[in-house]
């Protein structure tokens, strides 16, 4: 890690970033499939990470819900940032910068929160994929083309954060050939995999969300790294 001026945190390799919604415990043995990343955690996502036998090197947020603080190690760095125009894991976005972010314990509790998420993605101004992992789903955030291997009949749903046109797909039941999709006008939910090569093509736009079951998760993290041009 190097840190920068004004607490920004620069990687050059993919980050865990934990948060503090409830998390299963299927859902954080996957984090077997991150082994060696850095690890950060938004506020109350410390426990989230503890939990998982993992710790930290930064705490990020507000403070006001991780608890037992002062039982940490000195080498586990905290940045406070007090400001509440923001959600603790838009503060950690904010100033995480790495190829790629796979963060747990954003997706589950709270709807509102969830809401709150999807808002923070839908406003990232850069081009870094995002990859959350929930219970139930996984949620991919780009702009740029997505290509997947994936099992027949997935469950495979598109969602624009904002407004976005795409050009082309490849391996979907409804194609999105020169579709634009928006919020309140045309989204792509339950769409279904036909084709084991899954690939999209979007044009111009604010970016979209892949989501997709968490049976396929290690299937997702592969078509992250690889839009994000890491390995492991």
């Amino acid at each position: 890690m190097t840190q920068q001026q004004d607490n920004q945190l620069a990687f050059a390799s993919p980050v865990l970033l934990f948060g503090a919604a409830p998390v299963m415990q299927s859902t954080m043995e996957s984090v077997e499939h991150m082994a060696g990343w850095p690890v950060l955690a938004a506020d109350g996502g410390l426990a989230n990470a503890r939990n998982c036998g993992l710790l930290p090197e930064v705490v990020i947020g507000d403070m006001d819900s991780a608890s037992d603080l002062d039982q940490l190690p000195a080498s586990v760095h905290r940045i406070l940032l007090t400001g509440q125009d923001d959600t603790d894991f838009e503060k950690s976005l904010h100033i995480i910068s790495a190829p790629l972010i796979v963060g747990i314990g954003f997706l589950g509790g709270r709807f509102d929160h969830a809401l709150a998420v999807l808002d923070t993605l839908a406003r990232l101004p850069d081009d870094r994929p995002v990859l959350l992992i929930g219970d139930h789903d996984v949620l991919l955030r780009l702009r740029g083309d997505f290509t997947a291997t994936l099992p027949l009949a997935s469950r495979l749903s598109v969602w624009p954060l904002g407004r976005q046109h795409f050009q082309a797909s490849a391996g979907l039941e409804w194609p999105l050939d020169d579709i634009t999709m928006a919020v309140g006008t045309r989204t792509g939910t339950s769409n279904r995999v036909i084709d084991q090569s899954v690939s999209i093509q979007p044009a111009n736009g604010d970016g979209y969300a892949v989501i997709a079951p968490f049976e396929v998760f290690a299937l997702m993290l592969d078509a992250a790294m690889r839009i994000a041009a890491v390995t492991r």
